[in-house]
């Protein structure tokens, strides 16, 4: 009864973390489309190995963002302030 539980209970969280991670890659797709038409170029002008990278380091920043949005959120509930 316990193993099942316990399997039920981790294949719920592997679901919730790889849906957050798709939207982590959406997410970080979506501002790479915005960097790459920033700089006055389309998709096409790039190779897919080059498009992984930017994406990747989009990605790394949204991470970054969701980490300084938890991390500021804690100190509110604490109270303390951002100086």
């Amino acid at each position: 009864m316990f193993a099942k539980l316990k399997n039920n209970t981790r294949n719920k969280k592997d679901r919730i973390i790889a849906r957050q991670r798709q939207r982590i890659r959406e997410k970080a797709i979506s501002n790479a489309k915005v960097l790459i038409a920033l700089h006055g170029k389309t998709i096409e002008d790039y190779n897919e190995e080059q498009l992984e990278v930017i994406v990747q380091k989009e990605e790394e920043k949204v991470i970054q963002g969701l980490k300084n949005s938890a991390l500021y959120g804690v100190l509110v509930l604490l109270g303390l302030g951002y100086f």
